[in-house]
């Protein structure tokens, strides 16, 4: 057996075994972050400035695993930066763990999903929104929000952070036109 035309192209087959085993780590990674996170939410907002249309927050939920997923719960609540929690912890380090929530989000929740669940499709996209009403206890004082959905696993998925518009900290006390 002449082992010659081996070590002549040993440089290319290290080259093809090195690529083939970092596309298959990739792919490897790719599925453990989709097994971590099985739903992917957007979250959005919709002010409105007539008289008979009131603000609205949504958000489009993606179901990115390959089998059905049961949405339990979904909801948009108002939370703070990750600065000010950090300096919130270093100001109270001795906090216990069940005030924990209260250090990060703010008092007011927004129900996308009335009391059922909700079957999600692979790669199924669904949009839920929530209408604001003008009262004045539904002014969104936080200075950023995010959308929780709890999975039939238990498994609680937030979204990212999105900016608070001003206008709702006046919610209940505007004058809409």
């Amino acid at each position: 057996m002449d082992f010659s035309i081996i070590l002549k192209y040993k440089g290319a087959i290290t080259a093809i075994t090195s690529i083939a085993a970092l596309i298959g780590a990739i792919f490897t990674i790719r599925k453990f972050y989709y097994w971590l996170n099985p739903v992917h939410i957007e979250p959005s907002f919709t002010i409105n400035f007539s008289n008979n249309v009131l603000d609205e927050i949504g958000a489009t939920i993606v179901n990115r695993s390959n089998e059905s997923i049961y949405l339990v719960n979904c909801v948009a609540r108002g939370t703070y930066s990750f600065k000010h929690i950090a300096l919130m912890h270093l100001k109270r380090p001795l906090t216990p763990i069940r005030l924990y929530q209260n250090i990060r989000f703010g008092p007011v929740v927004y129900e996308l999903l009335e009391n059922e669940n909700l079957k999600l499709e692979q790669n199924q996209p669904v949009n839920l929104k929530c209408v604001i009403p003008e009262h004045p206890l539904n002014a969104m004082y936080n200075p950023y929000f995010l959308i929780e959905a709890k999975l039939s696993s238990g498994k609680l998925i937030r979204s990212k952070k999105l900016k608070t518009p001003t206008v709702w900290k006046q919610i209940g006390n505007r004058e809409i036109t």
